[in-house]
């Protein structure tokens, strides 16, 4: 089972980079569907994730920023979820509403 694709060119560098599919299109709002839940870990410190982020990563980190800055908490936007520090749920879901974004809890 060997792989023979070319993953390093002298000319282009790493291949495997550009490859990557990066999609900085615009966002269309209107038919975003958020997934919020409420998580809690180790020492039962809750944290709001929003899921289910569209594929843009300026919009993201831009809504992340908007987010934490907002509800004056800390935050942070990886590996395509936002992640809300504290008991925050009412706020963000009011926040969305103010920003005409769809969302859905989920979890328990």
């Amino acid at each position: 089972m060997s792989d023979n694709r070319i993953v390093w060119s002298d000319r282009e560098g790493d291949l495997r980079k550009k490859n990557k599919k990066r999609s900085d299109a615009p966002v269309d709002e209107k038919t975003i569907l958020l997934k919020l839940r409420r998580l809690t870990a180790g020492k039962g410190r809750a944290i709001i994730e929003l899921s289910d982020l569209p594929p843009n990563k300026r919009w993201c980190q831009q809504l992340a920023k908007d987010l934490k800055k907002r509800l004056a908490v800390g935050g942070t936007y990886k590996e395509n979820k936002i992640e809300i520090s504290g008991e925050k749920m009412d706020q963000v879901m009011s926040f969305l509403d103010g920003k005409s974004l769809k969302w859905k809890k989920t979890g328990g």
